[in-house]
């Protein structure tokens, strides 16, 4: 039985800096093991953030990292079906930030990777997270 899941987060764009990467990090059981960006500011701010925590532009060698049990995808919704196909393949659970695709035809494409492979997918809203709401 896993006693803490060790989260990646695809995406560290403002979002994921003020939201996922703080309750990762102060998540008892769960831990956050990697940051990916295309950004190289980004993933400075994560590096600073998160000293500990390995950071890589290179989101297929996040999400086969045997290390990595989860993943948060906090991109643009313009990258999200690599991502997800990635991550289906490699059968690791994801938590998608909204919108989840820019279009119908990518999300059925979406629904039908996640239906194939079985993997637990959670499309997530940030205002559920907010103490305002």
């Amino acid at each position: 039985m896993i006693s803490q899941l060790n989260f990646a987060v695809i995406g560290a764009g403002l979002l994921a800096r003020s939201t996922h990467i703080p309750n990762l990090l102060g998540a008892g059981d769960a831990a956050l093991r990697a940051c990916c960006d295309l950004d190289d500011d980004a993933l400075a701010e994560c590096r600073r953030i998160a000293p500990e925590v390995e950071v890589s532009k290179d989101y297929l060698k996040v999400i086969n990292d045997p290390k990595v049990d989860a993943l948060v995808v906090a991109t643009t919704e313009n990258f999200r079906v690599p991502i997800i196909e990635a991550a289906a393949k490699a059968k690791k659970p994801v938590y998608s930030e909204k919108p989840l695709a820019k279009n119908l035809e990518q999300a059925l494409q979406i629904r039908r990777l996640v239906e194939d492979s079985g993997i637990p997918f959670c499309l997530g809203h940030n205002r559920r997270c907010s103490p305002a709401m």
